[in-house]
């Protein structure tokens, strides 16, 4: 890279310059900008907060640009391609959509939240209003109750109030003040008041008809309605339990909206937009039973049209009445009494046909919206902001770390060709590579010893300069096979050489270039020829070994973890089986003994197996077909396959017991036999050198008497005269 060449001062002053305009600029006309868009205070901050974090951005960009041009390189910064481009706009698309799905999440989440918080506002106030009638009504219960003792009944024409009476008449007024009503009055049954308490209303043609509805031990609520002065007015009408025919009735008066203001008025979260309020159908019209809270002082006396399209209250009215007598709760979007876009839920009043509004402009809903998405907004915004100035910072460390790596690759890979050479010409394996013509472009030392010629002179030749023409085309033709197949391969091969006939085991495959392309095939050779010739003689000695085994008339076992494991057609014979593996299905060597010498040979067995030392025992085993054999056993601990094993000869010696048994015999019998001689022997002896005494004695008396002796003996021996 060229060395660039100082700021100046100029250059320098030139990008304050343009700095402190555009940022002047922007301070005049955002702040006038903020002023004329946004109006509340909540929505100035919001936007001087988006104000400011634009302001950030633009100027960043700016100086980045400025500062751009000033840089000199001394190549020219090569451009993205399309393909490059293409996981940058997706990761861009991608920030976008996930920031757009976060927007209408969060705009669902509002709508969702707003909806229960308006249903439990709406369902509370209406339980209270249900609650709060069926309590005045129950008032009036305990009124009627009380005047079974006639403690309310009018007195003569002519009379004065018992003083009983005036205590209750006292007592009543307390009370019904305590309980939020404004009088009270006790009517006969054509509606001439009988009495009233201070504060009551006068009578009316509404009360008039009501009094035809009232039913002996019921609670009859007449309006709200609007009494003779315009006033809103709610009675609740209940006959006395006196016993008479036509008892007179008792009328508790409550006037005025307060009550239900108290109820509907509070709302949990101040500054809001939202309220609560009641409404019922009159004819074709929607009546609103409360005050509104943007227009005071209207209860009953607003009415609306039952076909505003878009009215609340209206559109509740609409659907309810298609569906039969069912009410129950909903959602609604539309307008309200105020004609302004409204969200609200709508709530059935227990018991009446009054029903409950609790609604918010939309403008509200839509600005906690519009605040929570501006904040998603500038978060995406940040994102995208950080993740392409990241995108950037990293393409600049990329192309000076690809400059670094090209350098360095091109050290490595000189140092790899090298090492190559050095590898390939110290090994003791022949490494060669061809063309796709099958010339040779890479000829080891080994190679060139195994074909008797120097590599430089190998080089652009093919295996026609080295091998017969038969075994020539046969190499060039496995070149071509490697070449079409694109796969590495492995085989034998047979190929004469000035030092005599050697087997190769080669390993050839493709060779490729940068992109991919097969430009010739590579290839290593091992000599095997001295392996080969050691595994023939290894299958010679172990087909000798086998036919040996096989043939061999003792008969021959390996025992591990005592279990048969091998044995001879000799041993399987021995026992009457006609094949080694019917009689490994037997199992354990000691099942094929005998039951008095099982236990001995299994534990000699075992402890051979285990502790070592040689076997050598007989014992009775038993044939196929249950006949005894007499067998003579030898083992030896050997390892076999990693494992301890028994390895031994097993001998049929039935024969040649009987024939020692027989033996045996015929001893016992001569040793009887020379006994019995022996002892004739013994006798006859005694017999002789007795008479012979006796001989002795006749010639002695003869020789003494002068007489010739009759007996011719040989000399007696001193002890036998004697």
């Amino acid at each position: 890279m060229a060395e660039q060449p100082p700021l100046t001062r100029a250059h320098v002053l030139n990008v304050v310059l343009t700095y402190g305009a555009v940022a002047s600029l922007w301070i005049l006309l955002s702040d006038k900008a903020v002023e004329w868009l946004f109006s509340t205070p909540a929505q100035f901050a919001l936007a001087s907060t988006i104000k400011g974090w634009l302001f950030i951005l633009i100027t960043a960009l700016m100086l980045y640009a400025m500062l751009r041009r000033r840089i000199n390189q001394t190549s020219a910064s090569p451009r993205l391609s399309g393909r490059q481009w293409l996981p940058i706009l997706l990761l861009n698309g991608l920030i976008l959509a996930l920031t757009a799905m976060a927007m209408a999440q969060n705009i669902g989440l509002t709508r969702d939240k707003e909806v229960a918080r308006l249903e439990t506002i709406a369902d509370l106030k209406s339980r209270r209003i249900a609650e709060w009638l069926g309590n005045r009504e129950q008032d009036l219960r305990q009124i009627v109750g009380n005047s079974r003792d006639g403690a309310f009944s009018p007195p003569g024409p002519q009379a004065r109030p018992s003083e009983e009476q005036t205590r209750r008449l006292s007592q009543l007024a307390e009370f019904i003040s305590v309980r939020g009503f404004d009088g009270a009055a006790l009517l006969d049954p054509v509606g001439h008041p009988l009495w009233q308490t201070p504060g009551a209303g006068a009578m009316n043609a509404t009360l008039r008809g009501a009094l035809t509805r009232v039913e002996t031990g019921k609670v009859l609520r007449v309006g709200p309605y609007l009494d003779e002065l315009g006033q809103p007015r709610l009675d609740f009408l209940a006959p006395l339990a006196n016993g008479q025919d036509q008892p007179p009735v008792m009328v508790l008066q409550i006037s005025g909206s307060h009550w239900i203001n108290q109820i509907l008025t509070p709302w949990p979260i101040p500054d809001s937009s939202g309220e609560a309020t009641l409404f019922r159908q009159r004819a074709e019209e929607v009546q609103y039973l409360s005050d509104p809270r943007y227009r005071p002082g209207s209860a009953l006396t607003l009415h609306l049209p039952l076909t505003h399209s878009t009215l609340l209250a209206a559109q509740y009215l609409r659907q309810e009445g298609k569906s039969g007598a069912t009410r129950r709760a909903k959602v609604l979007t539309g307008q309200d009494y105020r004609d302004i876009a409204a969200f609200g839920v709508v709530y059935p009043v227990a018991g009446t046909d009054w029903f409950l509004l609790a609604k918010i402009d939309k403008a509200e809903l839509n600005q906690a919206s519009f605040r929570e998405s501006i904040w998603i907004g500038l978060i995406a915004l940040l994102v995208l902001f950080v993740t392409n100035a990241g995108i950037i910072l990293l393409r600049q460390h990329t192309r000076l770390l690809m400059a670094e790596q090209v350098r360095h690759s091109q050290t490595e890979r000189l140092q790899a060709l090298q090492l190559l050479s050095a590898i390939a010409d110290s090994s003791e394996d022949a490494i060669f590579a061809k063309d796709k013509e099958g010339r040779y472009i890479l000829f080891n030392r080994a190679a060139s010893q195994f074909v008797g010629k120097p590599a430089a002179e190998m080089l652009g030749q093919d295996d026609m300069a080295i091998f017969p023409p038969e075994q020539a085309r046969m190499l060039m033709e496995a070149g071509r096979q490697v070449i079409a197949s694109n796969k590495v391969q492995t085989e034998e091969e047979y190929l004469t050489l000035p030092c005599g006939d050697r087997v190769f085991l080669a390993t050839k495959g493709p060779l490729q270039d940068e992109d991919g392309d097969v430009i010739g095939t590579f290839g290593i050779s091992r000599d095997i020829t001295d392996f080969k010739r050691a595994e023939a003689d290894l299958r010679e000695r172990e087909g000798l070994f086998r036919a040996l085994v096989e043939q061999s008339l003792a008969g021959i076992y390996i025992i591990q973890q005592g279990q048969l494991c091998y044995i001879n057609p000799c041993f399987a014979h021995l026992f009457g089986y006609g094949s080694p593996g019917a009689l490994l299905k037997v199992g354990p060597l000691h099942a094929l003994a005998s039951q008095k010498d099982s236990e001995r040979v299994a534990e000699l067995i075992v402890r051979c197996e285990l502790e070592g030392g040689d076997i050598h025992v007989r014992f009775s085993a038993l044939h196929h077909d249950n006949q005894s054999l007499e067998v003579e056993l030898y083992g030896r601990r050997v390892d076999y396959r990693g494992q301890p094993a028994v390895l031994g000869l097993l001998l049929d010696v039935t024969e040649r017991e009987q024939v020692e048994q027989a033996l045996t015999r015929q001893a016992m019998a001569l040793r009887q036999q020379n006994e019995e001689l022996e002892r004739f022997n013994k006798v006859m002896v005694d017999r002789e050198l007795a008479m012979l005494t006796l001989k002795h004695q006749i010639n002695g008396l003869s020789r003494q008497l002068g007489l010739p002796p009759p007996y011719p003996q040989a000399p007696a021996l001193p002890e036998e005269i004697s």
